[in-house]
């Protein structure tokens, strides 16, 4: 659900905040077996009940939500696995093989991953230019690839991560270009390789992701947001 935009009527606001709280918060948790179908049709008539028809349209076209027959069943579906409490990737304290790190699979529009080897930790991140959270974290991998020297930041661009459409190597490296704040080895995944190997096995379909890997074992110790991985990349560095 998107967040409001600041150009909301009054009435849309108090639209917006019914949905959320009275809907969007109570029926996240109710998928698949916990669904309460007489509790959904009851809280979606009190809502209509409640606010003008064309404010809600207006509220939910701003707030990119779908028609109410498609939000009742992804609601009843639920959100996907990795999204769940308590869901951990099948990867986390497991080996994987990194050898397709070597391979000339890959364009490169910022050297360079040799060496990885040779360092405690690899960092494996996944990003695309549209993905507005992956520009956030570019900064923090710049800041470690500056001041960790035992660990080695790889990062693979696929701009059809989800969809497996065609990437054009321009559009990246004019991205990248336009950018002061991506100081570490950028490569575009266009054969999938990373993708394949590493990213959909982790199963946490979302991005921007990074995989911290040890390089003597390659175990993978975390998966997730780069915004979250400083503490467990110290606790990875600290040990033997």
């Amino acid at each position: 659900m998107a967040s409001p935009t600041g150009r909301e009527s009054p009435e849309e606001l108090a639209a917006m905040n019914d949905f959320r709280t009275n809907i969007w918060s109570v029926f996240q948790p109710l998928y698949e077996d916990k669904w309460d179908q007489a509790r959904w049709d009851t809280a979606v008539a009190r809502f209509k009940a409640a606010h003008d028809p064309v404010v809600v349209d207006r509220f939910m076209k701003k707030a990119r939500l779908p028609t109410w027959e498609a939000l009742e069943e992804q609601m009843r579906k639920g959100p996907p696995a990795f999204l769940r409490p308590g869901w951990r990737s099948p990867l986390l304290g497991k080996g994987v093989d990194l050898s397709w790190l070597d391979s000339d699979a890959f364009g490169c529009i910022r050297p360079s991953k040799d060496g990885w080897r040779t360092k405690k930790v690899v960092v494996i991140e996944f990003w695309a230019s549209w993905c507005r959270p992956c520009h956030v974290v570019s900064s923090i991998l710049s800041r470690v690839n500056a001041t960790k020297p035992d660990v080695k930041i790889i990062t693979f661009n696929h701009e059809g991560i989800f969809n497996k459409t065609e990437i054009d190597r321009s559009v990246v490296k004019n991205f990248v270009s336009s950018r002061n704040d991506m100081d570490y080895p950028i490569y575009i995944d266009s054969h999938r390789v990373a993708v394949q190997n590493l990213f959909e096995p982790g199963q946490n379909l979302s991005i921007p992701l990074a995989f911290i890997i040890t390089t003597k074992d390659q175990i993978v110790h975390w998966v997730g947001n780069p915004e979250e991985m400083a503490a467990p990349l110290e606790k990875v560095l600290r040990s033997p």
